[in-house]
């Protein structure tokens, strides 16, 4: 950025751009430090890097300290990994994280109240993810209303539910489900 001020002086002086360069890597050098403190605690949840050494300790209070009025100057930057808030920077407590396979299936959960039915205009063959085939004439339930993007979310029975095109349905939404 100086050169291009020394190679155009009619930009201005080139000497103008030095104090806020300084600011500048000031600030990204912040950030650095910033990012490696919490590619640490990443790390460290995933379980890829044993817990943090009291070392590495000292250096994140050292490096909060000195950076108290840029990073610690919201409540934010005085969280832990885990989420919870420290009222002193210094205080930071270890958190072991189980593994814990992530269940996909959310079959306890209470399926989606219907908001009124539908009838297909048009023969829709369901075939990505989410979709769901509908045949010309058959009556559906409404679950969600087009959010702008040309999808509603309908089901057939219980088990069967998926998306199809607005524009292949005429929506009959019920007056007491749309104002709740």
């Amino acid at each position: 950025m100086k050169d291009v001020y020394i190679k155009n002086p009619q930009m201005g002086d080139a000497a103008s751009v030095d104090h806020r360069l300084s600011e500048l890597e000031q600030n990204i050098e912040k950030l650095r430090l910033e990012v490696q403190k919490f590619e640490g605690w990443l790390a460290e949840v995933e379980g890829r890097l044993p817990a943090r050494t009291e070392q590495a300790r000292r250096q994140s209070g050292l490096y909060e300290a000195q950076n108290t009025s840029a990073v610690n100057s919201c409540a934010q930057d005085r969280e832990s990994p885990d989420g919870s808030y420290t009222e002193e920077q210094s205080q930071e407590t270890e958190m072991k994280v189980p593994a814990t396979d992530f269940d996909d299936e959310f079959d306890d959960e209470e399926p989606l109240p219907t908001i009124g039915t539908c009838k297909a205009l048009y023969t829709f063959e369901g075939q990505n993810e989410g979709t769901i085939s509908v045949a010309e004439g058959e009556m559906l339930y409404v679950i969600e209303e087009d959010k702008g993007d040309g999808w509603t979310r309908i089901r057939r029975n219980e088990d069967e539910e998926g998306y199809v095109p607005t524009s292949y349905v005429e929506v009959y939404l019920d007056k007491n489900a749309k104002d709740s």
